[in-house]
């Protein structure tokens, strides 16, 4: 049984230098994945919930 996977990227996160960016550097370790493209920044959850948490439900539709 395999495992599905999502990555959810916010498109305006400058939490780490864009020298270093997580996506596609660090996802592409996931292997077969799911991309969801999302604008926001990392303090998204605080500033826009709804966008996140839309974000996690395309994540896990199949």
């Amino acid at each position: 049984m395999s495992l599905g996977k999502s990555y959810i990227n916010c498109q305006q996160d400058t939490a780490l230098p864009h020298s270093l960016p997580w996506h596609p550097r660090l996802s592409e370790r996931l292997g077969l994945f799911r991309l969801v493209e999302c604008r926001g920044n990392h303090e998204l959850c605080f500033t826009d919930p709804q966008r996140p948490a839309d974000a996690i439900e395309r994540a896990g539709r199949d």
